[in-house]
């Protein structure tokens, strides 16, 4: 097994992990919250090291989503096991924190050595050989992957290949300082903006805000993410206080996402009875947002093929990027960024 980077040794053989905001004490023979994080003899190992999940996937940035991160570029996907959220609503519980990725990472902790692992440097050669030009850490919660995720980024940089992570938002800032060098863009999922909020959704507030102000400032891009649940985390107010916070402390120029829940794609049986987020009150989220001065507010609601996905620019009015889906059919924007029309700069990178 390859031992963690991030963790400290305490008496007795414990260990503290120091990957995310949870900082699991571990004792020995045990694994932490994420289940994908081993304390052997007092050494903390990572299972996941090369361990892949369904492959390598290829998907447009904007299904991350990216709208303002080399639109209209297809990307490579890779995510593994894991995850130390246990969202209530999560599209891939069955690879993060349910079976049968659970019994996965079971498997793992007693039989590492038994299962296939993928190297990093071949993972790299396939990406560049089909022509892709970046890699989408994404998935399960790739904060857990961190010494593979380190690695393959890595080798991804030296290769001229882009770099995105999609998470939580969880990461310690001693995190990322380890993937800040090698990491491009992040997309943040933001679940509310209180630490009950995130109780509703078995998820962890901790300091996720603080933590992506950390991760703008060591450089990494930022997009916004918000999946709305009706009575659950559409609170106006709520959400004022996060479209307030965003414009304060990341930028009136962060794009940030609003998508529709599906009950149906839920695992919780009580989630399950949450109906679709109405097209009004997604409507209502963006106009938060677009009320607190932020520039671009994007709207994604698949249930009714509705969506508001196009970027103007925020000077002339123009559309500078005009979207089917999830696919650019125009991109009006050169290549410093500036909008075609009236020459103002857009912080989208291209």
């Amino acid at each position: 097994m390859q031992e963690a980077n991030l963790y400290q040794k305490l008496k007795n053989k414990t260990v503290r992990c120091q990957v995310c905001q949870r900082n699991c004490l571990i004792s020995e023979g045990k694994v932490g919250f994420c289940l994908s994080r081993l304390n052997q003899g007092g050494r903390l190992f990572t299972l996941l090291y090369g361990v892949i999940a369904g492959g390598i996937q290829i998907d447009p940035i904007e299904k991350k989503p990216f709208y303002h991160f080399k639109p209209g570029s297809l990307v490579a996907s890779v995510g593994s096991f894991g995850c130390n959220f246990r969202c209530k609503q999560c599209l891939n519980w069955w690879s993060s924190w349910g079976e049968p990725g659970t019994k996965q990472l079971n498997f793992l902790a007693s039989n590492y050595h038994q299962f296939k692992k993928i190297k990093p440097e071949n993972i790299i050669k396939t990406i560049i050989k089909s022509g892709y030009l970046g890699i989408a850490f994404t998935y399960n919660e790739p904060v857990i992957w961190v010494e593979f995720a380190h690695d393959l980024a890595r080798l991804a940089k030296k290769a001229g290949l882009y770099t995105v992570f999609v998470t939580n938002g969880s990461w310690t800032q001693r995190t990322i300082d380890y993937l800040a060098p090698f990491i491009d863009a992040a997309n943040i999922d933001f679940k509310g903006f209180s630490e009950k909020t995130y109780q509703k959704q078995a998820a962890y507030f901790g300091q996720v805000p603080e933590m992506a102000v950390y991760a703008q400032k060591k450089g990494i891009f930022l997009e916004i993410t918000s999946l709305i649940i009706p009575g659950v985390n559409d609170n106006p107010e709520e959400l004022k206080k996060m479209a307030d916070w965003i414009v304060k402390n990341l930028g009136p120029d962060t794009p940030w996402h609003f998508s529709q829940f599906d009950p149906q794609a839920a695992p919780d049986k009580k989630f399950q009875k949450i109906p679709f987020t109405r097209i009004k009150d997604l409507e209502k989220a963006s106009e938060i947002g677009r009320s607190a001065g932020l520039k671009h507010v994007y709207i994604w609601a698949p249930d009714s093929s509705y969506s508001q996905s196009d970027t103007f620019c925020p000077k002339c009015k123009n559309f500078v990027i005009k979207r089917a889906g999830w696919q650019p059919e125009k991109i009006d924007i050169d290549f410093p960024g500036n909008c075609r029309f009236c020459g103002y700069k857009l912080k989208i990178i291209l």
